[in-house]
């Protein structure tokens, strides 16, 4: 019995090790390469067999082909590389790069390779760093050589086995202090097999330099713009710049007339081919930052700048001069902020809206600016309604318009006693000012106004007589009744001055009870007037009201038959959530037709939400951008809010821009 087990278990273990990889069909298997890293692993099986070759091959151009569909249709997805995640699979701790912008990036076969850039603390570096994309680890290379300086914003382009470093500026040093930044003219080759640096000098060379951009055409390196030093002066370029990169040798090539672009520093420059190149963007100085673009023609011995039209401007990125940008095949891929995304609890414009009507604020207080010497002007009672004289409870104001002897509404009788506060308090300070005036005595601690606010709604009671009436002029008998905008300016002075000096007489009143507050703070939509107590009086009527109805509706349904009952409408579907606006967008330009000969020009793609995709990184400038196989590799930058700041807040993480993997 034992035997003939051990037997069976052999027979199922022969026929279950005759199952492998190659019994799948090629889709399967193009599925689970699509999990494997585009780079050395995938290399790696396609030397495998001539099948898996096959198979390899077809997935990076199907990778290649669905990238270029995935930008148009915005349908890509970014993920982030965690050092945590890492550093957990690793035995030992990994070495890891710090933090940094303006930096220089490159990618050399399956490699990304890192140099300098500005850290968060006003310096540079001038380290070289390796990131490998197939293990995604972390390496700085120990090289020999002349190392390059300290500096950010190089020029670095990989030609052959090499990487060619030219310019750059760096922080200035703190003793002596008020020193400007330094700008560099080095140029500098790293032999990659090697690691060393050799440092080349030439007699004609350009002046120092930063903000440039450079690419390879063959065996030169064609560099424009940027922030030079010419004659000891800052400023913008707009010269071109030729190095044979085999010699090395620098020099000027011709132009055919003199149109070009303006000076400027910081645009994206990408390759067209070995005769052809593209500037876009760059910044000119404050207030000037570009979006236009400028063909490079170099087929003939005097070369000539084109100006290229741009279509769908909107869709463009705008501040393509301190935002990322590379060429994905025939896209020029860019990313940044949108200015066209709604900002969320975006504040509005300070206006000052009035209470009631549409009068503007309130007018000013006349005993505010009064002379502190003894010799003061008397000032007359001044009506509210218009003109002067002594305000008592039976004066016209008080009177219903249109109906005499009529009793007045909650609201009229309200502002009634408003007056008559008001008219007590004038008399008061005008017997003030007579007293002040015969004792020649300064009381800087008199309070011209107080009271209660809970007399507002005491009925109306005759105005105090003075022992020393003040003088004023006669009453008109024919006086007009006080407009309603009268009542308003009473309302509006009288809650301003009496709603402080009331509150040592009421220490339980709550902070805005019956006061008609103007938050000069809060938004303008929200701003508005609130309304009176006799305004809501029925509401907590109509709020009972409100109750019974629902009430009655529920108990209606709850005793309805279940076939009387109305079937339930299907739930409609949530409102997507606001989008995130502190994150990086993406804007993708179509170059195809750049180099047609009837009507050259690029087209902004439209976007979708705004260019804003599932994972977005934070919203950070002067980071770097460069395409890999299928994907595209953002890595570094600082937060712009941070560049005012004593210690800056810099980014070492770098995100992947990928299609999602299609489920077979």
């Amino acid at each position: 019995m034992d035997a003939s087990k051990v037997d069976s278990e052999n027979e199922n273990c022969e026929a279950t090790s005759d199952a492998n990889l190659n019994q799948l069909p090629d889709e399967i298997l193009e599925f689970i390469f699509t999990y494997l890293p585009p780079y050395g692993d995938l290399e790696h099986c396609s030397l495998v067999c001539k099948r898996w070759h096959a198979i390899v091959k077809n997935l990076v151009r199907r990778s290649k082909i669905n990238l270029e569909k995935g930008l148009t249709d915005f349908r890509l997805r970014w993920e982030v590389f965690s050092q945590e995640t890492n550093t957990a699979g690793a035995g030992s701790a990994l070495s890891f790069i710090a933090g940094r912008f303006a930096h220089s990036a490159v990618r050399h076969d399956n490699s990304m390779y890192v140099f300098g850039g500005g850290s968060s603390s006003d310096t540079t570096f001038n380290d070289l760093w390796r990131f490998d994309l197939t293990h995604m680890r972390w390496a700085r290379p120990i090289a020999t050589g002349t190392y390059p300086s300290p500096k950010g914003s190089a020029s670095m382009v990989a030609w052959r086995d090499q990487l060619v470093l030219f310019g750059g500026w760096r922080y200035p040093s703190l003793h002596p202090p008020y020193q400007p930044w330094c700008l560099f003219d080095e140029l500098h080759y790293y032999d990659l097999g090697k690691n060393r640096w050799l440092q080349r000098n030439t007699l004609y060379c350009p002046p120092p330099m930063a903000g440039h951009s450079a690419t390879v055409h063959g065996d030169r390196m064609v560099v424009f713009g940027g922030y030079q030093i010419k004659d000891d002066v800052n400023i913008n370029s707009n010269d071109t710049w030729v190095l044979d990169l085999a010699e090395p040798r620098w020099w000027q090539p011709l132009f055919v007339g003199n149109t070009r672009p303006t000076p400027r520093y910081g645009q994206i420059q990408i390759d067209l081919g070995k005769n052809h190149l593209l500037v876009v963007g760059g910044c000119g100085g404050a207030n000037r930052v570009y979006t236009d673009a400028w063909l490079l023609d170099m087929t003939r011995d005097v070369w000539c700048w084109k100006a290229i039209n741009v279509r769908n401007k909107r869709f463009g990125a705008v501040h393509m001069w301190c935002n990322p940008g590379c060429k994905v095949n025939n896209y020029l891929v860019v990313v940044g902020p949108s200015p066209n995304m709604p900002q969320d609890f975006q504040m509005m414009k300070q206006s000052r809206l009035p209470v009631i009507g549409g009068r503007g604020p309130p007018a000013p207080n006349p005993l505010q600016n009064l002379p502190q010497r003894a010799n003061r002007i008397q000032l007359p009672e001044r009506r509210l309604g218009g003109g002067v004289g002594v305000a008592g409870p039976n004066r016209p104001g008080n009177m219903r318009p249109g109906i005499v002897g009529a009793p007045l509404g909650p609201q009229e009788q309200y502002l009634a006693n408003r007056r008559a506060i008001l008219n007590q308090h004038m008399q008061q300070a005008q017997q003030f000012l007579h007293n002040n005036n015969v004792n020649n005595n300064n009381n800087n601690n008199y309070q011209p106004r107080s009271g209660r606010l809970s007399d507002l709604h005491a009925p109306p009671a005759p105005a105090p007589v003075p022992a020393v009436p003040a003088p004023s002029p006669p009453v008109r008998p024919n006086a007009p009744p006080a407009p309603a905008d009268g009542d308003v300016d009473a309302a509006q002075r009288l809650q301003r001055n009496l709603a402080l000096r009331c509150r040592d007489n009421e220490p339980r009143l709550p902070k805005r009870f019956d006061e008609l507050y103007e938050d000069p703070f809060r938004m303008a939509a929200f701003n508005v007037p609130t309304r009176s107590r006799s305004a809501s009086r029925d509401h907590n009527e109509r709020i009972r009201r409100m109750e019974e109805k629902m009430n009655a509706i529920r108990n209606s349904r709850r005793s309805a038959p279940a076939a009387a009952q109305v079937e339930p409408q299907p739930l409609r579907a949530p409102s997507p959530k606001r989008l995130r606006c502190n994150v990086q967008s993406l804007f993708v330009c179509d170059i195809s037709g750049i180099l047609d000969s009837t009507d050259p020009g690029l087209d902004w793609v439209e976007y979708k939400n705004f260019g804003v995709l599932k994972g977005a990184p934070d919203r950070l400038i002067l980071s770097s951008l460069i395409a890999g196989n299928g994907e595209l590799i953002l890595f570094g930058g600082v937060h712009k809010e941070t560049l005012t700041d004593i210690t800056h807040h810099v980014s070492n993480s770098i995100h992947f821009l990928s299609v999602p993997r299609d489920i077979i």
